[in-house]
């Protein structure tokens, strides 16, 4: 018997953001320069935005689109159906779209969460089962950005393992699948990552050794490169202090030291601030979660501390190159004009 899709009104599809635009793709058929195309000429779909620019959609969106490809595929132009859609909702009419049966709006508690997910993938962390944990990573890729996979998921899971290797309820063998699976995913995704467009002096990440962290700083430095920054990951093998008069002339535009250690963000008191090969001082900052534990160690400290929370070192990192670009580019207009 021929598959009869469901026919739903719009007004039933959550109107949510959640999705990427992976997401979308999978479930339309569309590519991503169509969905581009249709948003930049007609407006439709309207996904919003995250902090850092990056389009979600919500079931609503999707739902548009099923309609709007099935008016096309009737022989109607793009254009006339976005038309027709506008009329319809403008005057009040709740359209009617049929939907593949995988595209039924979903229970009120919605698809599964970032936490669900990264539950999962711990569970398959404890069993060794990594073609299991492929699975779910790629549910992650295809529901949310690559932020929250990273974080909530890949991330989220791992320190799940942390905290049960600490209660002595899995093996160090499970610690190590869980670190050494994340660390590949990530280092696989640098090394594809292509190098950054803009002239720029890197960002520069350090840690400390003996902490569980290198991961957060490979996050954050792949968030940072997949926005078109240049960055430099000096790892967490050296002590900070021996790389310290190094730092002196690198040029870097940013260096990020990074410890959940308190006695480690004690170190850093006697830490100076380099200067780049012009001279001038190099934005130092701190992140992690040894300072939340250490407060009294702000003042003391001669750089900023940006928390230990990922999205935020990453969006104050962004911030602040962003603005340094945006300066240069004032300089450099006005000796233009001078020179002419």
């Amino acid at each position: 018997m021929p598959v009869v899709n469901p026919t739903l009104l719009l007004s039933s599809f959550s109107d949510e953001p959640i999705y990427n635009v992976k997401a979308v793709c999978q479930r339309t058929g569309i590519t991503a320069a169509t969905l581009r195309a249709w948003e930049r000429r007609y407006g439709l779909p309207t996904p919003n935005r995250t902090a850092h620019g990056y389009r979600l959609y919500s079931e609503r969106d999707v739902a548009i689109l099923f309609w709007l490809i099935q008016q096309t595929e009737n022989g109607v132009s793009i254009g006339q159906a976005v038309n027709q859609l506008t009329h319809m909702l403008v005057n009040g009419i709740d359209p009617t779209v049929s939907v593949p049966e995988t595209h039924v709006p979903a229970a009120p508690s919605g698809p599964r969460s970032p936490d669900s997910i990264s539950r999962d993938l711990a569970n398959a962390m404890t069993t060794l089962d990594e073609r299991y944990a492929d699975q779910l990573y790629n549910e992650a890729t295809a529901l949310y950005t690559l932020e929250t996979t990273l974080i909530n998921v890949l991330r989220g899971a791992v320190h799940l393992i942390f905290a049960q290797r600490a209660r002595g309820e899995v093996p160090i063998t499970v610690e190590r699948f869980a670190i050494n699976y994340a660390r590949q995913r990530l280092l696989h995704m640098i090394q594809t990552t292509p190098s950054a467009l803009r002239a720029q002096s890197p960002v520069v990440t350090i840690g400390f050794p003996a902490e569980q962290n290198e991961l957060d700083l490979l996050i954050i430095g792949l968030l940072l490169r997949r926005a078109g920054w240049s960055v430099v990951h000096l790892g967490s093998e050296l002590e900070p202090s021996m790389v310290q008069s190094a730092l002196n002339g690198m040029n870097a535009s940013v260096i990020l030291y990074y410890t959940d250690q308190p006695a480690n963000a004690l170190k850093l008191v006697d830490f100076s601030i380099p200067m780049d090969n012009q001279g001038k001082p190099i934005w130092c900052v701190c992140g992690g979660r040894a300072l939340q534990e250490l407060p009294t160690l702000h003042d003391q400290i001669p750089f900023e501390y940006l928390g230990a929370e990922l999205r935020g070192i990453f969006g104050a990192i962004v911030n602040y190159l962003e603005s340094r670009l945006g300066s240069a580019r004032v300089r450099s207009s006005l000796q233009r004009k001078a020179a002419q």
